[in-house]
C-alpha cells in the first residue's frame, strides 16, 4: 500500500531542507488528517504514499558546559499523498501507526546518543547509531507492510494500532531540559578613562586607556577582578620619596580594582551592579628607559565604590522551557576611589569605563522522561 522513503539527515541539512519543503513534526495529540498529503496522486496508482525524516541535533550551551541532543521525526507533506479510493479512516490508521514507529525508533535513538561521551569520538558513533537505527526501522516497517498486508488485513493492523500505542508509553519521550548553575562568569573589553580630583587635579591631567576585565557569579554575589592601563602626563612636578617627578612626565596608570558587586537589578534587557573593594595604583614613567627616571614609581591602595549598568543585547527572555543565561553586553562603569599620600600628591580618582563583553552561567541539561498516551479511536476502521 505504501512505498516508503527513508532519509536520515544531520541538522545543518535540515534547517535548509525545512525552509523549501512543508513538514510536519510528530505529535502525540496532533494526529495525521488527510489533509496532510499535499503531493499530487499519482495518476493510475492507488492507495497512499508516506515520506518520513528521523535525525538529531546537538545544540551547544556555554563553555564547560554539555550540549544539549534532541531528536525529532517529521512528515514531508509536500512528498505524501493519497489517492481518491484511499481517503479513509484505514489509510489514515495505516500511515499514523507507521509515524507512531518512525517516533519510538527516534525516542531510543535518542536514549543512545544521550549515553555517549560528547567528546572527539562523538560524531562517529553517532553515526553508528543513526545507521543502526535506521536498519532497525527498516526491519520493522516491513514486517508491519507484510502482516497487514499493506494496511488490508484490519483485525492484524487492529493489533498494531494496539501494540504501537503501549510501546509508545514504555518508551517515555525524553524532553531536553536546562538548569542554570549558581556559577557564572563574565569578560569584558572597552575603553575608560581617569579623571582626578581634589588637589590631585593640580598634579595629574586625565588619562585615557583600555580595560579590560573578569566577573565571577555565584547566584547573585559577584566577584570583580578588573586591570586597567592608562596613559597621561603630569600637570606639575612633586616630591615622593625623596625622588623629583618632572613636570609634563609622560606616564603609565596601572589601576586594579577586586570588590563584590551584588546584582539588585536583574532584568531581560539590562543588570545594575553597586560594589565596593580594594584599588590598586601603580605609577610609573611611561619611558623606563630614560635615565631620568630610572626607580621612580608610585604604588597607591585605597578602598574604591562603584556602579556598574550592563545593557543586554538580544532577546534574553527567560523561559520555562529553556534556561537562557548567556548574552553579550555593554557596560557602563563609574567608580570613586580616594588617594592620599603624605605629599602633596593626595585627592581622588574617578574611574569611568565603557566596554563590550559576554557573560554565562554554566548549564546543566538533563532529560524528563515523560509517558506518552495515545488515545485510540471508539469505532472500527473501514
Amino acid at each position: 500500500m505504501n512505498r516508503l522513503l527513508f532519509v536520515l539527515l544531520l541538522s545543518p541539512l535540515l534547517g535548509s531542507a525545512q525552509a523549501t519543503i512543508d513538514t510536519l513534526h510528530w505529535s502525540a495529540t496532533r494526529r495525521i488528517q488527510l489533509t496532510d498529503f499535499h503531493a499530487p496522486i499519482q495518476t493510475g496508482l492507488g492507495g497512499s504514499e508516506f515520506h518520513y525524516q528521523i535525525g538529531y541535533e546537538v545544540h551547544p550551551t556555554s563553555v564547560w558546559s554539555q550540549p544539549a541532543i534532541d531528536a525529532f521525526c517529521l512528515m514531508f507533506r509536500n512528498l505524501s499523498w493519497v489517492s481518491e479510493t484511499a481517503r479513509n479512516d484505514r489509510t489514515l490508521a495505516y500511515n499514523q501507526v507507521l509515524f507512531d514507529l518512525v517516533e519510538i525508533h527516534t525516542r531510543l535513538m535518542k536514549a543512545k546518543l544521550i549515553a555517549l561521551q560528547t567528546d572527539r569520538h562523538f560524531k562517529q558513533q553517532a553515526t553508528q547509531i543513526e545507521y543502526l537505527t535506521n536498519a532497525e526501522l527498516g526491519a520493522e516497517v516491513n514486517r508491519f507492510r507484510a502482516e497487514t498486508g499493506g494496511g488490508d488485513d484490519l483485525p492484524i493492523l487492529k493489533q498494531w494500532q494496539l501494540q504501537v500505542a503501549q510501546r509508545l508509553y514504555d518508551t517515555p519521550d525524553l524532553v531536553t531540559t536546562f538548569q542554570s548553575s549558581k556559577i557564572g562568569y563574565s569578560m569584558f573589553l572597552g575603553v575608560g578613562g581617569i579623571a582626578p580630583t581634589g588637589p590631585l587635579v593640580q598634579t595629574l591631567d586625565p588619562a585615557a586607556g583600555v580595560v579590560f576585565g573578569l566577573d565571577i557569579a555565584f547566584k547573585r554575589t559577584m566577584l570583580l577582578l578588573h586591570p586597567t592601563l592608562y596613559n597621561g602626563t603630569l600637570r606639575s612636578g612633586f616630591w615622593h620619596q625623596n625622588q623629583r617627578w618632572e613636570k609634563d612626565m609622560p606616564v603609565s596608570s596601572t589601576l586594579f580594582e577586586i570588590g563584590l558587586g551584588r546584582i539588585v537589578n536583574d532584568s531581560p534587557r539590562s543588570r545594575f551592579i553597586p560594589y565596593v573593594g580594594y584599588r590598586l595604583l601603580d605609577l610609573s614613567p611611561r619611558d623606563r628607559t630614560d635615565e631620568r627616571y630610572k626607580g621612580l614609581a608610585l604604588i597607591n591602595h585605597a578602598p574604591t565604590v562603584g556602579i556598574m549598568l550592563d545593557i543586554k543585547l538580544g532577546n534574553n527572555t527567560r523561559r520555562n522551557d529553556h534556561s537562557e543565561d548567556s548574552f553579550w553586553f555593554v557596560r557602563t562603569k563609574v567608580s570613586y576611589s580616594p588617594l592620599l599620600t603624605a605629599e602633596a600628591f593626595s585627592g581622588g580618582l574617578i574611574n569611568i569605563q565603557i566596554s563590550l563583553g559576554g557573560f554565562s552561567r554554566i548549564r546543566k541539561v538533563t532529560y524528563q522522561p515523560e509517558r506518552t498516551l495515545i488515545p485510540l479511536p471508539a469505532g472500527s476502521l473501514n
